[in-house]
């Protein structure tokens, strides 16, 4: 018995289909990932030339789960197995999705180097799934005859199938060899910055040694980053090189037989789709990718010549290293039976041992494509090197001597990778052009308040003079101080005085702000005193401070408003500071009271507001207290504070540049950098007037400051009296000069 089926009914009208709009969809996530990946080949193929100076460690297209699920949206059709029929749109869009996955893991590449272990395993594992997952659906297009066209389209995409894996194993060997490498580049940096430090230990360096330690620093950085690491890699050529084909055999597509009739499901979208993809990547990554194999046959021919060096058909040690690791490795699962165990760990062994192989294989491939595509570029790079030694003769744009022998002098400092013999020295120059653009960077944004400030201060007595031993502890226990809470705190009793023109305190507000950034990066080298808690109060009370003129939600000008006397407002800060000290003691519980490490942020403000406070009244308790004379003592208490304090800057600056993990080296050492530009002329300051060699052993601690000044003033404290002026009046005869 036979049955009648009718045909399907259409659910819905063909233009109400969502095919259009899924396809928008997937050229804004196409577009995105474009914009992206193209921004990072250009900041690959501008690191490729020296005189652009661009940092090394951005990463526009970094490997993780957000842009590996952008992907697997702009690569759907590669995936779509619903379509019964194709259009010729419809083929040309999956090729340009291979061509899109094959240059987007190019891409990610370089983002390898700045990943930990655990990271390259999940990421990888996700790349790999959609890799075979994009291949295993093409396969069964393939199988099916679901491309009508025989001819080109088939053996086109079987081409690409092939790119598509050779890239995806060229990914996982390099991930595999990363580990590897970064603890070679690792070792090389501690042994180059040990021998440096050898050489500074207990020297005192002048402002232009300063400089050239931290471009030694930078050069070290620089070319021992896991991103220019990576770069270097031959598999990071090989993949450039697959991009290049890749993309001219997808150019071939549009010329294929334009034969088939049917109608995309997606419609209109589909041109959208394929100007996201094709248009916005393609084309540009072709470009760069041709650019960027003549500049690295430029540097290798700058090295080698046009021979082949042995290190061409070695294959460093780096690649198989962390196989052959594995491979010795005990297996972690227990068995009764020693058989079993054996066993299994020859099964294991024979499995990495053939891993091995193929990682082998591999890199030689990878090396025999590199030597191929140098040898045929090598005709354009000798006519471009001709051309542009021309160029610079005709112009006078020659280097000069110094730079050249600078080079030859910083050589030394470059970390190569296993098997390099020698670093580009037009890279290198690079490296050290860099960080002379840093230092000039950070000159044009120097404190100049700041250094107006500093040059009044003649002696570091206001370290002491803030807070007096005879001032009373409210509560059982005093916090340690730090740099930044009495400055924050003198700041605000200066605000709060009647009388002073705005334009000073003004100026007194902006040059304590770009002295805190410095003093707090000081504080925070200052592990062992547990300052955290401390500089915490100093931030928030300073929001308020710099912002609103606020101490506490507390109006600083409002007081002086309704309080005419200098002394009752000094008297009114101090009983509001010492309300909320003892409203804390009464409310919180015992164990927190007792230690001052826990206190909240009020509490410790208002406890530095307190001491100082009751210090300044305390000197003038047999008399009244003048605004201006006041205004002035607190700025060169303030200037004593942070010129003690910036005396730490050598010692910040060269921290930043050894004290990092390598992946964050270089932006370290970058801030290091602008650092030294912007303090420049505060440190020559400090050279001239031989401040630098003068304090305790541990100059990092205020509380260090504090005693060894109060013990250089025990000393001199008979010649003191019978001149018959403190500390603090010895200070009187300092001129003042606030930008108008």
């Amino acid at each position: 018995m036979s049955y009648y089926l009718p045909p399907p009914l259409k659910c819905m009208p063909d233009d109400d289909s969502p095919m259009p709009i899924i396809g928008v969809y997937i050229a804004a996530a196409s577009l995105v990932c474009s914009i992206a990946m193209f921004l990072n080949s250009c900041l690959t193929f501008i690191n490729s030339f020296p005189k652009f100076n661009v940092r090394f460690s951005g990463n526009f297209f970094p490997l993780n789960a957000t842009w590996l699920t952008l992907l697997a949206v702009a690569t759907k059709l590669a995936t779509d197995l619903t379509t019964p029929k194709l259009s010729y749109l419809d083929n040309l869009v999956k090729l340009t999705n291979m061509v899109f996955l094959i240059v987007a893991m190019s891409n990610f590449f370089t983002s390898l180097g700045s990943m930990n272990n655990v990271d390259i395993v999940t990421n990888l594992t996700a790349l790999s799934i959609l890799v075979i997952t994009v291949v295993v659906d093409l396969y069964i297009q393939l199988s099916f005859r679901v491309f009508d066209d025989p001819l080109s389209s088939p053996i086109i995409i079987i081409i690409q199938i092939a790119f598509l894996l050779c890239t995806w194993m060229t990914i996982v060997s390099s991930a595999l060899a990363v580990p590897a490498i970064k603890k070679r580049a690792e070792s090389k940096y501690q042994k180059l910055a040990s021998d440096e430090r050898q050489m500074e230990a207990g020297q005192h360096y002048r402002v232009e040694e300063l400089r050239l330690s931290i471009t030694k620093y930078w050069v070290m950085a620089a070319s021992g980053s896991p991103q220019l690491l990576t770069k270097r890699l031959v598999t990071f050529v090989y993949t450039n090189i697959i991009c290049l084909f890749s993309a001219l055999i997808s150019f071939l597509g549009l010329f294929t037989s334009e034969s088939l009739e049917n109608e995309s499901e997606y419609k209109w979208s589909i041109e959208f789709i394929l100007v996201s993809q094709y248009y916005a990547m393609v084309f540009p990554t072709a470009v760069i990718a041709t650019i960027f194999m003549i500049s690295v046959a430029g540097y290798k021919y700058e090295n080698i010549g046009i021979r082949i060096s042995r290190e061409e058909v070695t294959i460093e040690s780096y690649w198989t290293e962390k196989l052959v690791e594995w491979r010795q490795r005990p297996i972690l699962i227990k068995f009764k039976r020693r058989t079993l165990k054996k066993l299994i760990h020859s099964i294991k062994s024979l499995i990495l041992t053939f891993c091995i192989l193929i990682q082998i294989v591999n890199i030689m491939w990878c090396k025999f494509c590199s030597v191929i595509s140098f040898y045929s570029v090598l005709p354009l790079v000798l006519l471009v090197n001709t051309l542009g030694k021309l160029i610079k003769h005709y112009l006078g744009k020659l280097f000069g001597k110094k730079k050249v022998s600078e080079v030859d002098r910083l050589n030394c400092f470059v970390i190569l990778l296993e098997g390099e013999k020698q670093f580009p020295k037009k890279l290198l120059r690079g490296i050290i052009n860099r960080v002379d653009k840093l230092v000039e960077m950070g000159k044009k944004q120097g404190p100049h308040n700041l250094f107006n400030l500093l040059n009044q201060s003649f002696s570091f007595g206001g370290v002491v003079e803030f807070d007096s031993n005879r001032v009373p502890s409210l509560l059982s226990g005093e916090p340690p101080n730090c740099w930044t809470l009495p400055v924050v705190t003198l700041t605000s009793i200066a605000i709060a005085i009647p009388n002073i023109a705005s334009r000073h305190v003004d100026w007194l507000v902006s040059s304590a702000n770009e002295g805190l950034r410095y003093a707090s990066l000081i504080d925070v080298l200052d592990e062992k005193c547990r300052l955290k808690s401390i500089k915490n109060a100093a931030d928030v009370v300073w929001v308020g401070v710099e912002l609103h003129r606020k101490w506490l939600d507390m109006d600083l000008k409002r007081k002086t408003g309704e309080i005419s006397s200098v002394k009752d407002i000094i008297q009114d800060l101090n009983d509001v500071s010492e309300r909320i000290v003892m409203e804390f003691s009464s409310m919180e519980n015992i164990m927190i009271v007792e230690n001052p490490l826990y206190w909240p942020a009020n509490v410790l403000a208002a406890n530095s507001m307190y001491r100082i406070t009751r210090t300044i009244l305390l000197y003038y308790e047999d008399g009244e207290c003048q605004a201006e004379e006041l205004f002035r003592k607190l700025i060169c208490m303030i200037a004593n504070i942070l010129a003690a304090c910036l005396t730490n800057l050598p010692h910040m600056i060269y921290t930043k540049c050894i004290g990092s993990a390598i992946e964050e080296r270089l932006e370290s050492v970058r801030d290091a950098a602008i650092i030294f530009g912007e303090t420049e002329d505060i440190l020559k300051l400090f050279e001239e007037r031989k401040l630098s060699s003068i304090g305790p052993s541990q100059p990092l601690c205020i509380d260090e400051w504090r005693g060894w000044i109060e013990q250089q003033t025990t000393t001199i404290s008979s010649s003191a009296t019978s001149n018959g002026a403190s500390s603090v009046e010895s200070n009187e005869h300092v001129v003042l000069q606030m930008q108008a």
